[in-house]
């Protein structure tokens, strides 16, 4: 590849992330002028995301622990990941 190819390849993917980020930015203007959401009402959508998405994956492990068929499996705990908050959840009959 020639040094002229490089540098149009360079600034092609520049101007790709440039449109990228403006396209964020246009969506983010939409959302914060047309929707009557604060940011404490963001903030409490983001919290119940993080909490619905720790339910789902209790919810998926139960079911991969039934789909097993082994007895002596029992879920006790899961951990989730660092983006969900990285939340250690304990089954409530092994807790007590």
């Amino acid at each position: 590849m020639a040094y002229g190819q490089m540098r149009v390849l360079l600034v092609d993917r520049a101007a790709g992330a440039v449109a990228a980020l403006a396209r964020v930015a246009r969506l983010a203007v939409r959302l914060a002028t047309r929707t009557s959401m604060g940011p404490s009402d963001i903030y409490a959508a983001v919290a119940t995301a993080k909490f619905m998405a720790a339910h789902e994956l209790v919810e998926r492990a139960a079911v991969a622990v039934e789909e097993s068929g082994d007895p002596d499996i029992d879920l006790i705990q899961i951990n989730t990941p660092l983006w969900f908050g990285g939340m250690t959840l304990h089954d409530d009959e092994e807790s007590q």
